[in-house]
């Protein structure tokens, strides 16, 4: 069996609540998902099974992707140092003229 070993995480502040009754579950809380199921002794944590075959459960429902915006990030921060190099500049510039300098 190969996936992610997932800890249990119950709540959340931004997730619905579990509903046991209907077995729709929004946070990962093993405890509850055991109790709720009748099960016994459990590890405190789920493995989320990569995606093999067809058939029940099924895998593969955690994509984990990680933009590469590396160039939009230099952008945004060297063209932020630009400006600010520029209105401290704009700055002195003013502040000699006022002075007479």
């Amino acid at each position: 069996m190969t996936g992610y070993l997932r800890i249990t995480e119950p709540g959340g502040g931004f997730l619905r609540k579990n509903d046991p009754a209907t077995d729709n579950w929004y946070s990962r809380d093993v405890a509850a998902i055991a109790s709720t199921r009748g099960l016994g002794r459990t590890a405190p944590y789920f493995i989320d099974a990569d995606k093999v075959g067809d058939g029940a459960p099924v895998g593969g429902q955690t994509v984990i992707a990680f933009p590469n915006n590396h160039l939009v990030y230099m952008l945004t921060w060297f063209g932020l140092a630009a400006m600010t190099a520029l209105g401290f500049v704009i700055v002195v510039r003013n502040e000699r003229r006022r002075d007479g300098r």
